[in-house]
């Protein structure tokens, strides 16, 4: 039977919880509609033992794939290159989804052949398991369900990985790879196919559950200071991506969401070395970096709003020992 959804499901030493992301798939109403890889990426705890017994008691929709560790771009890729079903999503092994907004979302799938459909989320605290923020879609007059073409209604939306759910196709045929051993590959996920969707549609019940406040995640400060030169390489690709835009034949409209995309990773490198201690030699990365993107990269220079990196501007970087302060302090480090 052609499944109609393909899972992907990164998993890293997550015996803790893996049980309640594969718990999520299991529902007789979309069982047979979806399959569910969990990709065990070289794991030294019970994660694969678990995983195991999902694949004997439910042959026909979990499969176990292991492989030797390559980090989260390299789960991914492996799933993309394994996956069979019609669209793909990607969950992290110690996430997991909404069952009655997953059976709405294959529901949907039935019905549409839209490039790329869009569901809300939720952040979750992993002590106390309390909803904490709702992580919308929308722009006014936005209708549900409704296909839009991409370039349309780009301006007012950024498609978020756990957002996402999109043509198996476009990242097959277009050989989307992540980079491997490297952090903040979500970037890469979500922006790579950008030149090949044309249309998108939203869905209104949040899919995703999104566990935050642990300490292994890559937006915690200090693991971003500890990464930082992966987000350097990330957001070097994407500017990569960006630059071979005429070559890509990209339209107005998606060059210029790169642009806010790029815009937004540059702020969070300059937030990065921010929240080193002072120095000149970061000083000077800031201000080279800074230079850089205003005389090569005008579009996304204008486009990187911040508070911080403004009053940095406006003060020819005389402020940057007080904007780190600040920002260290706000960080409790």
């Amino acid at each position: 039977m052609k499944k109609l959804l393909t899972i992907s499901i990164a998993a890293y030493n997550v015996e803790k919880y893996i049980k309640e992301c594969l718990d999520s798939f299991i529902d007789k109403s979309f069982m047979n509609d979806i399959e569910v890889l969990i990709i065990n990426d070289g794991s030294v705890d019970k994660t694969a033992l678990i995983a195991d017994k999902y694949q004997k008691r439910y042959p026909d929709t979990f499969r176990v794939i292991n492989k030797e560790n390559g980090g989260h771009g390299s789960a991914v890729n492996c799933g993309i290159a394994q996956a069979k079903g019609k669209y793909f999503k990607t969950v992290d092994g110690d996430d997991w989804i909404n069952k009655r907004a997953f059976k709405e979302l294959i529901d949907f799938i039935k019905v549409t052949d839209v490039d790329v459909i869009s569901t809300d989320y939720w952040w979750i605290d992993d002590g106390t398991k309390h909803k904490i923020k709702k992580i919308k879609n929308s722009f006014k007059g936005m209708q549900y369900r409704k296909k839009y073409l991409f370039d349309n209604v780009c301006k007012n939306i950024y498609i978020n990985i756990h957002a996402m759910t999109i043509k198996t196709s476009i990242l097959q045929s277009n050989n989307i790879k992540l980079d491997h051993h490297c952090f903040y590959v979500d970037a890469e996920y979500v922006l790579f196919p950008i030149p090949y969707i044309n249309t998108i549609a939203f869905l209104p019940k949040p899919v995703y559950m999104y566990r935050l406040g642990l300490g292994t995640q890559s937006m915690d400060i200090l693991n971003m200071q500890k990464n930082c030169s992966h987000h350097e390489k990330v957001t070097g690709r994407i500017i990569k991506l960006y630059n071979n835009s005429d070559k890509n034949n990209l339209s107005i409209p998606k060059r210029e969401y790169l642009e806010k995309a790029i815009a937004k990773l540059a702020v969070s490198q300059i937030k990065i070395y921010l929240s080193y201690p002072a120095s000149s030699d970061i000083k000077r990365k800031i201000i080279k970096m800074d230079i850089l993107f205003k005389k090569k990269y005008p579009q996304i220079y204008s486009k990187m709003s911040n508070k911080a990196i403004y009053l940095l501007r406006k003060s020819n970087y005389n402020l940057y020992s007080i904007a780190s302060a600040v920002l260290r302090k706000k960080s409790g480090i």
